[in-house]
C-alpha cells in the first residue's frame, strides 16, 4: 500500500458505454480496448474507492473487477431498470452493506430515445469500513440527464427532485454517525441565449445550478475540487487554453483534448469555456459520532475529520498505442485526508456586507467572492439557501402544472384513439371493398397499440408523476415554514425588553 489510512484516494470516471442513452453494448466507439485499457490503470494504480459510472455492461465490470481484484477486492455492480444503472463502486475497505435507490422521476416512457426512464437512473451505496473513520458511506450517482438550466422551467423539474432526494439519503446518512463520500455525474444541456448574455458564471453552470446547489448545500456537502484550489470558482471570460480549463477549472467533458469531442456539435457553453465541469467528488463529516459496525463508540475514542488535500483532473491523455481517449469524461481524482479533529485549524467563517455565512469550504479564498455568478451565500451555505428554495418550488410548481395538463391531454388521446379504432373495426365490415378490410384492420391495431400507451402514460406514469412532484413540494414547503418559525423565534427573542 503506498500511502496509510491517513489518506483516502477516490476515482470517479464516467466509461462511456452509450450512445444516446440507449445503454447498447455495441454502438459506443472503441469499447473494448477503452475498457481493457481502464482496467490495467485501475490495476497499477493506488486508489481506495473507484466509482464507475455508464458501465452499462456486466461482463465489461467483470473484466475490470478481475483485473484489480489485488488492490481493489470488494466491489458491487448494481442493477435497476430495464437496462441497468450503469453504476459501481470498487474498493480496497470491507463492504458492510450496499443500497441502491431509483430516482422518483427518471423522465417519460415515452421519451425512447432519453432511455433514463429505462435504465432506472439511482442513487446507489456502498457502506464501508474505514479503518479510522468506522463506518463511512459511499455514494455514487449519474442525474436525470434531460433538462438543464436553459428553456422552461419545468424541464429541469426532474432533476430537481433527484437532487432533493439525494440530499435526503446524505443527510440521513451523516445523522447515522456515517462519514460521506458522494461521487455524482451530471448533464448540461445548452444554456439558452439571454443566459449567456447576463449571467457570465453560469456559462460552465453545472457547480452553480440549481440542482447541484441543492445537493451540495441541502447534504451539507463539501466538494473536494472547490476546497484543494484557489483558482476562481468558474471562468468569468473566454478560456484560450483546453489545459488550463483542465487544471484551473476541472473540466471533465467536451474538451478539446478528449478525441471523441472532435466532430461532436458542441454548445457556445463548451465552446468559450474548452469544455464543461459536470463530474464531482463531494464530502462530509457525521452529524453525530461516527459509528461502526465492530468497535466500540464511547466518548473515549478519537474523532476525525475529512479534508480535501488534492484534487485533479486524470486520464487526460490517450490509451496507450492507441489514437483515443479513455472515455468522453475524463476522471476526477481526490485525496481526502483523514486528521484528527483537535489538530484541524479552524478559520472564522467569511462574512458577506457584515453577514456571517456558514461556509463547508477549509479555505475559502478572496476569488470565491467575485468568480461567481450566484451568490456566495448559495456556493458555502451547509443548508440551502431561501433563493435556491424559492426557485426549486417555482420550477416544481410550473412542473406540477405542466404534469398534469400533460396527462390529460394524453388520456384525451387515448379516448380518441379507441373511438376511431372501433370505428374502423366496425367500418371495415361496411366498406365495400373488400381488399381494404385488412388495412383498416391493421390501422385500427396500431390505433389501439398508441391509445394504449397513452393510457399508461397518461393514467400510471402521469399520476406517479404528479404525485412524486407534490411530496416533493410539500417537504420543501415544509423546511420553509421550519425557517420562517425559526427566524421569528429568534426576532420576538431579539425584540422583547430585557428586564
Amino acid at each position: 500500500m503506498s500511502h496509510s489510512s491517513s489518506q483516502i484516494k477516490v476515482l470517479s470516471l464516467n466509461c462511456w458505454q452509450v450512445l444516446q442513452r440507449l445503454g447498447l453494448k455495441y454502438v459506443s466507439k472503441d469499447r473494448q480496448p477503452r475498457i481493457q485499457a481502464i482496467a490495467e490503470v485501475l490495476s497499477a494504480s493506488d486508489y481506495d474507492i473507484v466509482c464507475l459510472q455508464e458501465l452499462w455492461v456486466h461482463a465489461d465490470f467483470q473484466y475490470i473487477r478481475s483485473r484489480v481484484s489485488k488492490t481493489l477486492p470488494n466491489a458491487k455492480f448494481f442493477f435497476s431498470g430495464a437496462l441497468g444503472s450503469g453504476l459501481a463502486i470498487l474498493t480496497k475497505f470491507p463492504i458492510v452493506e450496499t443500497s441502491i435507490r431509483p430516482y422518483s422521476l427518471n423522465g417519460s416512457p415515452l421519451d425512447v430515445a432519453g432511455g433514463d426512464f429505462f435504465v432506472g437512473k439511482s442513487i446507489v451505496s456502498a457502506v464501508v469500513e474505514h479503518p479510522l473513520l468506522g463506518e463511512t458511506e459511499v455514494f455514487n450517482t449519474h442525474m436525470y440527464a434531460r433538462g438543464g438550466d436553459d428553456g422552461e422551467e419545468a424541464n429541469r423539474a426532474h432533476r430537481i427532485v433527484g437532487a432533493w432526494q439525494f440530499g435526503n439519503l446524505i443527510r440521513a446518512s451523516a445523522r447515522r454517525g456515517r462519514y460521506v463520500i458522494a461521487v455524482s455525474i451530471s448533464i448540461l444541456s445548452k444554456v439558452a441565449k439571454a443566459q449567456r448574455d447576463s449571467q457570465a458564471g453560469d456559462f460552465n453552470s453545472i457547480p452553480n445550478s440549481l440542482p447541484i446547489t441543492i445537493v451540495r448545500s441541502h447534504g451539507g456537502l463539501v466538494d473536494a475540487w472547490m476546497a484543494s484550489h484557489d483558482s476562481s470558482l468558474f471562468p468569468t471570460e473566454t478560456v484560450f487554453s483546453p489545459q488550463l480549463a483542465v487544471r484551473d477549472y476541472g473540466i471533465t467533458c467536451d474538451s478539446p483534448l478528449n478525441t471523441y469531442s472532435a466532430g461532436k456539435p458542441l454548445s457556445d457553453v463548451a465552446k468559450r469555456f474548452q469544455g464543461k465541469r459536470l463530474d464531482y467528488v463531494f464530502y462530509r463529516q457525521p452529524q453525530t459520532p461516527p459509528a461502526s459496525s465492530g468497535r466500540s463508540t464511547s466518548s473515549s475514542s478519537p474523532s476525525w475529520e475529512l479534508l480535501c488535500k488534492k484534487s485533479e483532473v486524470v486520464l487526460t491523455g490517450l490509451v496507450p498505442g492507441q489514437s483515443f481517449s479513455y472515455s468522453d469524461h475524463f476522471g476526477l481524482e481526490a485525496i481526502l485526508e483523514v486528521r484528527h479533529s483537535r489538530s484541524v485549524a479552524r478559520s472564522p467563517p467569511p462574512t458577506i456586507d457584515g453577514f456571517g455565512v456558514t461556509t463547508g469550504l477549509e479555505a475559502p479564498t478572496p476569488s470565491l467572492r467575485s468568480a461567481s455568478a450566484i451568490p456566495l451565500e448559495d456556493f458555502c451555505a451547509t443548508e440551502l439557501s431561501s433563493h435556491s428554495l424559492s426557485a426549486a418550488l417555482n420550477a416544481l410548481g410550473i412542473a406540477y402544472r405542466r404534469a398534469r395538463k400533460k396527462a390529460t391531454m394524453e388520456l384525451t388521446g387515448f379516448g380518441a384513439s379507441l373511438l376511431v379504432a372501433v370505428g374502423l373495426v366496425a367500418g371495415s365490415a361496411w366498406q365495400p371493398r373488400p381488399a381494404f378490410n385488412p388495412v383498416m384492420v391493421l390501422a385500427a391495431v396500431a390505433l389501439g397499440w398508441a391509445g394504449t400507451t397513452l393510457l399508461y402514460s397518461g393514467f400510471i406514469h402521469g399520476n406517479y408523476e404528479v404525485n412524486m412532484l407534490v411530496n416533493t413540494i410539500e417537504e420543501m414547503e415544509m423546511l420553509r415554514a421550519q425557517r420562517s418559525e425559526r427566524v421569528s423565534s429568534t426576532d420576538s427573542r431579539t425584540s422583547s425588553p430585557r428586564r
